[in-house]
């Protein structure tokens, strides 16, 4: 059992540096574990008194009649570093430091910090903190915890875990969720993480069967490993975890040497990441309750199919129009369906999606209930938004609630309500319904729930994804590098077809006699590129010639070539003659190995214009082909690559069988390669197949 679950259900708790004031750091954790029913031992600490807040006070740890299984200590700087070595040799399981004047108030604060931890870790002791608000578990009565909004808004027993790094982030969204009705068993702050980490108090939470969703606010992830392990303990029990990532770090957004590593900045990583691991991401504390409220309070959708229904016309419109910007298809009624609905809605109305119920609400109370049992008999509806944006005198919003209630509870159909007014709100909350103030809120939760359990499933059956393949060869070990270094182009391509990638057919000459025998070998028109570990962007120095097709134009371009490399400086390492490829769409890939997240795979709009679009995705290997085809459909140019005014659509398989293999090469290579560009990768009609036609590896440091 992790010592951590002392933290969660202590037997007993000390507070080091008790206080008789409720209101200080010091004194809230004793009237918190008071107030919500801690039913262990309380031991507070304090030389200088007798009793604290009416309870037996005790001179130093050593006094106390037990060890106690949690200790919270609430005295910073050297005389809080003392107390928590002592803890460590007394054996205490778990320590939470809520004092600060550590690592985060600079360099002799970081040194008492480093004691503390290496105490701790001598003995085997957790450490919570320092510097952080503490832990919370209102399932128990065991706060460990100072924050000031328990007494604001009392704590409940409820579905839903907080954690996170920062104590102001956890309690905006505790206030958040609990202003929503949405109660919190767990809520959790870790300050510096000198030991534990958020992520690790949300790997213990997802063994919880009581949670159904988790918010985690993070401002780094030094252990993506065990996120991916928590992350997929939770999917695998069906507990959405909703991440919040603060500092968005202005160091993995430094320039790197190639395409990839410009582009695959730190926080398109983490995007990566949090797809591959059935993380839904939130901008803000307001966005993750937002759609935590659905995770808690709703079915977990099938699919995205939406109908939309309102007593306003106008909100059908608006309703439509986010529907269309969040690319949520509107589910067409047909069948029984349709029929059934329109014998419901007035003469003037009809029987499409969205669905105006108009103001005839007001005087047919029939209206509505018949309308929902008409959805009921819709084929693939998954979603339902239904939007009041006006009620008074005469509105029946109690009967709309329970008949919106008794849907929800029949059908297997996530339904979320919109309403302006906080009194409408308040009946469909009552009725156990999921709502919102606005429409276009209840939608884009809708969406992100929706996206979330369609990846989830994905996911879950991604290893039978695409059918068996033929496995490609193992590729050839990269060089060593005994510093920075490229590989010429020839030598890329080289690699890369080693991994089984289809690399453009292509000869290194060393004079134009061979670059004279090589266009013959290939037999048609060529490209020659001066080659060179030196030049990446051989274009802006002149050094490539296109198109040539008679034996004087390839001797004339060889020479210059080579003079031009030499010219420059650089090493010369021959006159690359591949064959010139026509037609096609232009397609990019690329690889890097991030220093936190390990490989990291770009796919996206190739040509000279990849880093001023800036139209691609990245993927975290290994992935298969349904991922990179997935990634594919989300780039602006998806629907040229689907075939357009006649074209025939791109062989995008062949892509994706590219994307994989490149994919596993670099975690066979992680340790020796640190970027790989490939750009452009030639994409032809389908059936056609994709070439490699220019690549630039870049070799790790030593």
């Amino acid at each position: 059992m992790s010592k951590l679950v002392k933290a969660f259900a202590p037997a007993s708790v000390a507070i080091l540096g008790a206080s008789d004031n409720p209101h200080k750091a010091g004194g809230r954790p004793i009237a918190f574990l008071k107030r919500y029913g801690f039913a262990g031992r309380i031991y507070p600490v304090n030389p200088a008194r007798a009793q604290v807040q009416g309870l037996r006070a005790y001179a130093a740890l050593a006094a106390l009649p037990e060890v106690p299984e949690l200790v919270i200590v609430a005295v910073g700087g050297a005389a809080g570093l003392a107390m928590v070595e002592a803890c460590a040799a007394a054996g205490v399981p778990v320590v939470v430091v809520v004092a600060s004047g550590f690592a985060e108030s600079g360099s002799e604060g970081r040194i008492l910090q480093q004691r503390m931890v290496a105490a701790c870790r001598a003995a085997g002791t957790r450490l919570v903190g320092p510097n952080c608000q503490g832990l919370a578990n209102f399932a128990n009565g065991t706060i460990a915890n100072f924050a000031t909004i328990f007494h604001e808004q009392p704590g409940r027993d409820g579905p839903l875990a907080i954690v996170g790094q920062s104590g102001a982030a956890t309690q905006s969204v505790y206030t958040l969720a609990h202003s929503r009705g949405i109660f919190s068993r767990y809520v959790h702050a870790t300050g510096n993480e000198a030991d534990v980490t958020a992520v690790e108090l949300l790997r213990e939470i997802v063994e919880d069967e009581d949670i159904r969703a988790a918010i985690l606010y993070l401002e780094s992830i030094a252990d993506p490993e065990l996120l991916a392990e928590a992350a997929a303990r939770a999917s695998e029990r069906g507990v959405p975890v909703i991440a919040i990532k603060g500092g968005r770090s202005a160091s993995g957004q430094r320039a790197a040497s190639s395409h990839t590593g410009a582009m695959a900045t730190e926080d398109r990583i983490v995007d990566a990441f949090f797809a591959k691991h059935d993380i839904i991401r939130a901008v803000d504390p307001y966005e993750a309750v937002s759609v935590a409220a659905l995770c808690v309070g709703a079915h977990m959708p099938r699919g995205r199919n939406l109908v939309a229904m309102s007593s306003s016309g106008a909100s059908c419109v608006m309703a439509a129009d986010t529907a269309d910007e969040l690319d949520l298809p509107l589910l067409t009624l047909d069948g029984e369906a349709a029929r059934s609905l329109e014998e419901v809605l007035p003469g003037f109305s009809s029987a499409a999606n969205p669905v105006d119920l108009t103001g005839a609400m007001l005087t047919d109370r029939n209206l509505f209930p018949g309308a929902l049992d008409a959805l009921a008999r819709a084929n693939s509806l998954h979603l339902l938004m239904f939007s009041l944006p006006v009620a008074g005198a005469g509105y029946d919003v109690d009967g709309y609630a329970k008949a919106l209630a008794a849907f929800a509870a029949g059908n297997d159909v996530t339904v979320a309500v919109a309403a302006h007014q906080a009194s409408v709100r308040e009946s469909f909350d009552g009725h156990g319904l999921v709502t919102y103030e606005r429409e276009r809120e209840a939608l884009q939760a809708l969406n992100v729930v929706a996206n979330y359990a369609l990846r989830r499933q994905r996911n879950r059956r991604a290893p039978q994804a695409g059918g068996p393949r033929a496995t490609p060869p193992a590729p050839a070990a990269p060089p060593e590098s005994t510093g920075p270094a490229m590989l010429d182009e020839a030598r890329s391509l080289g690699l890369l077809g080693s991994a089984g990638l289809q690399t453009v057919r292509f000869a290194l000459c060393r004079t134009p006699d061979e670059a004279v025998a090589a266009w013959r070998n290939i037999g048609a028109s060529v490209v020659l590129k001066g080659c060179s570990p030196d030049i990446l962007h051989k274009s802006e120095h002149d050094l490539v010639a296109l198109d040539l097709s008679e034996e004087s134009q390839v001797r004339e371009q060889a020479e210059r070539l080579e003079a031009g490399v030499r010219r420059l400086g650089a090493r010369y390492s021959g006159v690359l003659v591949a064959s010139m490829l026509r037609g096609g769409h232009e397609l990019a890939l690329g690889a890097r190995v991030d220093p936190v997240f390990g490989p990291v795979v770009l796919v996206g709009d190739g040509g000279v214009y990849l880093e001023a679009l800036q139209d691609f995705r990245l993927l975290v290997p290994p992935f298969g082909e349904w991922e990179v085809a997935d990634a594919l459909a989300r780039l602006r140019i998806a629907p040229i690559l689907a075939g357009l005014r006649g074209e025939p659509p791109a062989d995008t398989e062949a892509f994706c069988r590219m994307a994989v293999n490149l994919g596993n090469a670099i975690l066979e290579w992680r340790e020796r390669v640190a970027s790989i560009d490939i750009n452009p990768v030639k994409v032809f009609a389908e059936g056609q197949g994709a070439v490699a036609v220019d690549a630039v590896v870049e070799l790790a440091r030593p």
